[in-house]
């Protein structure tokens, strides 16, 4: 039977999509403060299991570093390799949890702090979305003037930019280029 205070609750998996989105959003998050990895929890509807503290933002630097290492490793193999280590280090056993509704798995304890969090669900998230849709759905921008990361959640896989502005402007760029005035 299902708790009463569950039966409104949506429960995103973090395990996927998600979690390969939020690893890019790590990688080219601002983390300068606890209130930016509050603010960056809250934009990926992420309920963090406790407030997040100076330390968070110093590990989740490092984890950014690392997660920046699967996007830019140069070929599937090194990418493999990065995300397995990334695996060793961020995530635990799966179990099953009863907390914030109802029941899921977790790969990583209850109760750790936010940089845990983050470790667990960017490491697992990165490693079902890219052995499912693709080692290739993890890149940079192709425009030259922008580096920002990004996880391809398209349907068909063909992403180049991190957004239609991006590919917007490498358009007119190309046009402008065969057309000039």
């Amino acid at each position: 039977m299902t708790p009463p205070c569950c039966n409104d609750i949506v429960h995103f998996n973090h395990y996927s999509d998600e979690g390969a989105q939020l690893a890019a959003a790590v990688v080219n998050a601002r983390l300068d403060s606890p209130a930016d990895v509050a603010r960056l929890a809250a934009d990926h509807d992420l309920l963090l299991e406790c407030p997040p503290d100076e330390s968070d933002v110093t590990g989740l630097r490092r984890w950014r570093t690392a997660l920046a290492g699967v996007v830019d490793a140069p070929t599937s193999g090194e990418r493999i390799e990065a995300l397995n280590r990334l695996l060793a280090r961020g995530t635990a056993h799966p179990r099953i949890s009863l907390h914030n509704g109802p029941p899921h798995v977790h790969f990583r304890p209850d109760d750790v702090p936010p940089e845990r969090q983050f470790a667990a669900i960017t490491a697992f998230g990165l490693a079902w979305f890219l052995t499912q849709r693709g080692l290739h759905r993890l890149g940079r921008c192709a425009a030259p003037d922008c580096t920002v990361a990004f996880a391809d959640v398209t349907r068909n896989g063909q992403q180049r930019y991190c957004s239609p502005r991006c590919a917007n402007r490498q358009a007119v760029r190309r046009h402008r280029t065969r057309h000039p005035s």
